[in-house]
């Protein structure tokens, strides 16, 4: 072989690198001479005078495209050696191997030049110093760049050609399958496109993808995807629906039959090196559209009715919808515009006052707030307004709402009885696979019964969880049931006010029949105009009173009549304590306390029968005296009265542990503790204490539960002792004070 003139030396003492490439994963399978002919150039190598020790093979970028240096390790190797002086030639079947971007190439000839590395492919060997040689590289480079848009203009004109035909095939969505032929054609499989029509319906009832997810997971159904590559690709695995997965089959226009190609488009993202990046576009903004090309699961004005619906659902982030119906007390969230300045109204729920604001201008601008005006009072007016509006829709309503549920019981109970189909098929397939193997083949026979067993484990906790389903979810309705569904269907105005409808029910029934409420607040004459947009087109002007200032922090007068009623014979914790039991709160929605009950008292002039701070010695209106007044009728000390409260032994009441004691003390109680009682045949403690096996603290316990009636009696030389009368089951036990602590004793208190 004769060598090229342009060989030296010095070239044959650096190293020969042999680059190969190929543009697609497809040609490094189907072109194998490509790839025969680019590692014979080793060979070559060796006939130029490069020993075997001094040849490279740099094969990184098989299967890699040449329009980008990004990906391509190998290239990028190949440049770095170039770099630092450590190659002599490099031998290609054709330049354009090396790279089809200008900048890349021009590139490689610079630094070529630089270090007086030689380009050789199968026409010759180049020079990048030569300037010959430099030019036909670099027309050589310009040539290759320019058929590669060539040919990617031919093959993209071939492709939108056939995509505007819709004969283009696309990957396609779960439910549809190709035949060999490359006709689309519903999946035959019943339990997918029952799944698929099953999130179309709830989507078209609910208006809410959660809401439909939440349905699915309820229930306990599962969402089919298919494997689009890989030794499985095409079979389907049945997993749990994710948002992502009922957002992805309400948006794909494959499942209204509709061909479309452009849904993303891919865009320049700056950087070093910049890169690229997929987006989706809008629905307007689609390159091709073809309508009738898939078979359908639903029309195509029904798919747009639920973009726009999803569209809808932004309001958080795009501002442009009204808003899913959300958990918020406030009806009109999302259907609320201002009369002044048309802008869509907010609602604030900082406390609890909640209103309907517009701050737009005051957000954007600094201006002062537009208008609002309280929740309650318009929710009332438009609730009313409704509720004329679709009574004569009863009877109507009644059959709807048995035949949807009826219908949404046989759903669910169809998708189970698909699902225990596919489990018994598994077994039985499984089946078959250990009976046709040979049973002395037990490296193959022990898989198959193992998955035999976990098929069979499978439809054994499949079948008990529809059992459950069965008793509790897919009853079929009753007469009884039927009744009474008609009973509240025709019910409207009970229906909305039960305690099961949720505010996200209420807000999707208005949302049926209101598209728009425009609100004008008037604050000085204490009114607010509502102009309702009906969906039908219609419109009606309603007209409410606002509430008086500051009458949300008012109390009612109810709760007034119920604090004066019981402030008669009663301590002011003693009536919080009533009123928390009777549920009632105060209006900004807390707890009676004590501190509460005496403001309101004040504020409205109401005496109480039971003060708890007097130096009286009269008694309270319910009858009780103070520790002090008791001490000196039984001719004891206070704290020794005090002491008896502690064990029960006296009945009080003390707000809390350093407040004034206050006791019930009668004729029969002074008997009992002054020793005048005759308590002949009543055991002592000691007694009591043997006779139930009680520890003398666990008997004192029962004398503050009321239990027993303690007797206070003397043994004489001014000693006294306890004697115990268990308490009859029909006497209403004694209350202990409430707050005062316990202590432990024993007989000696008194």
């Amino acid at each position: 072989m004769t060598l090229s003139p342009k060989i030296e030396a010095r070239h044959q003492r650096l190293q020969a690198i042999i680059y190969i490439r190929q543009s697609t994963p497809r040609q490094v399978q189907s072109n194998q001479e490509s790839t025969r002919r680019q590692y014979a150039l080793a060979e070559r190598a060796r006939q130029m005078g490069w020993p075997a020790s001094q040849i490279r093979v740099i094969d990184e970028d098989l299967g890699l495209s040449g329009t980008s240096s990004r990906q391509r390790t190998g290239f990028q190797k190949l440049v770095a050696a170039i770099g630092l002086g450590e190659v002599g030639i490099i031998l290609v079947t054709e330049v354009s191997r090396l790279s089809r971007c200008n900048s890349d190439w021009h590139r490689v000839i610079e630094l070529c030049g630089v270090f007086r590395t030689l380009i050789a492919d199968e026409d010759g060997v180049y020079d990048a110093r030569d300037a010959n040689d430099l030019l036909l590289l670099g027309v050589k480079g310009t040539l290759f760049a320019a058929e590669l848009h060539i040919l990617r203009g031919r093959m993209r004109g071939n492709l939108l050609n056939k995509a505007r035909r819709g004969e283009l095939a696309l990957r396609l969505p779960v439910g549809f399958r190709r035949r060999p032929d490359g006709v689309v054609v519903q999946d035959p499989d019943d339990a997918v496109r029952l799944a698929i029509a099953t999130v179309f319906e709830r989507f078209a009832v609910l208006r809410n993808a959660r809401a439909v997810q939440r349905h699915f997971l309820e229930n306990r159904l599962a969402l089919p995807r298919c494997a689009q590559s890989g030794p499985t690709a095409g079979s389907i695995t049945w997993v749990r629906p994710t948002y992502q997965m009922i957002q992805q089959v309400l948006t794909n226009p494959a499942y209204a039959g509709v061909f479309v190609y452009g849904r993303r488009r891919c865009e320049p993202v700056p950087g070093n090196p910049p890169t690229t990046v997929n987006r989706r576009v809008a629905l307007a903004e689609w390159d091709i559209v073809v309508p009738d090309v898939y078979p359908a699961y639903l029309s195509y004005d029904a798919y747009l009715a639920n973009r726009r619906a999803l569209q809808g659902n932004l309001y958080n982030f795009a501002r442009k919808g009204s808003g899913a119906p959300r958990e918020g007390v406030a009806l009109l969230a999302g259907l609320i515009v201002c009369g002044r300045c048309g802008r869509r109204m907010a609602v604030s729920y900082g406390s609890a006052y909640h209103s309907y604001h517009c701050r737009r201008a005051q957000a954007d601008y600094g201006e002062p707030q537009c208008q609002s005006c309280p929740v309650g009072a318009l929710d009332a007016l438009v609730t009313t307004a409704f509720l004329d509006a679709v009574a004569p829709a009863g009877l109507e309503a009644t059959l709807a709402a048995l035949e949807t549920l009826e219908h949404e019981r046989e759903a669910i109970d169809r998708h189970w009885h698909l699902r225990l189909e596919r489990a018994r098929y598994e077994v039985a397939l499984a089946q078959r696979q250990y009976d046709a193997v040979d049973p002395d083949n037990r490296l193959v026979a022990r898989e198959l019964e193992r998955r035999w067993n976990a098929a069979l484990s499978a439809l054994e906790t499949l079948d008990s969880e529809y059992a459950l389903m069965r008793r509790t979810s897919l009853l079929p309705l009753d007469a009884a049931e039927r009744d009474e569904v008609r009973r509240i269907a025709a019910d409207l105005p009970g229906l909305w006010r039960a305690e099961t409808t949720t505010a996200v029910d209420r807000k999707r029934l208005l949302r049926l029949a209101i598209a728009a409420v425009t609100v004008t607040a008037d604050r000085t004459a204490r009114r607010v105009d509502a102009v309702i947009l009906w969906t039908g087109g219609a419109t009606s002007t309603h007209t409410a009173a606002l509430p008086p200032v500051g009458l949300h922090a008012t109390t009612d007068a109810a709760v007034i009549a119920r604090i004066r009623e019981l402030s008669r014979d009663r301590p002011d914790h003693a009536v919080a304590k009533t009123l928390n039991t009777a549920g009632l709160c105060t209006q900004t929605g807390k707890e009676w306390t004590y501190e509460r009950v005496q403001s309101m008292r004040k504020r409205h002039r109401i005496a109480t029968g039971c003060p708890i701070r007097t130096g009286s010695s009269d008694p309270r209106a319910d009858g009780r005296i103070s520790a002090k007044t008791a001490a000196h009728r039984l001719g004891v000390s206070p704290p020794l009265v005090h002491l008896w409260t502690q064990h029960g032994i006296i009945p009080c009441d003390q707000r809390c542990s350093r407040s004034k004691l206050w006791v019930r003390l009668t004729d029969a109680d002074i008997a009992r503790l002054d020793g005048s009682a005759d308590v002949s045949g009543l055991p002592t403690i000691t007694d009591v204490v043997e006779a139930t096996g009680l520890e003398r603290e666990a008997v004192w316990a029962r004398v503050r539960n009321g239990d027993y009636i303690a007797f206070r009696t003397s043994r004489g030389r001014g000693q006294w002792e306890w004697r115990l009368e268990e308490r009859p089951a029909a006497d209403e036990a004694v209350p202990p004070c409430p707050v005062a602590g316990n202590r432990k004793g024993g007989e000696q208190y008194g």
